[in-house]
């Protein structure tokens, strides 16, 4: 067997959140991992979409970031900006 050479290899615990809610029309079922690996920021996964990205309160507010991180529309994106805040 080939031995492939490894740039990292980490294991640590991790907490866990799986939050779902309705806003306008659009439901969203998210799980927000938290580890210190991700130093402050919090690994948010639309389980819909099967898309994440690490989010902190800085770059929910950057434009265009969750819309384009998330495919969503600027209407779906402004209620998950809502949510958010909250959940980081």
């Amino acid at each position: 067997m080939e031995e492939r050479p490894l740039i990292e290899d980490v294991t640590q615990d991790t907490s866990t959140r799986f939050v779902s809610f309705t806003s306008g029309s659009h439901r969203f079922e998210l799980a927000l991992m938290k580890a210190d690996y991700f130093n402050d920021q919090t690994m948010v996964i639309n389980l819909h979409k099967n898309r994440q990205a690490l989010l902190d309160l800085e770059n929910i507010n950057k434009a265009g970031h969750l819309e384009h991180i998330f495919q969503l529309s600027a209407m779906e994106a402004e209620e998950l900006r809502n949510y958010l805040p909250d959940l980081l």
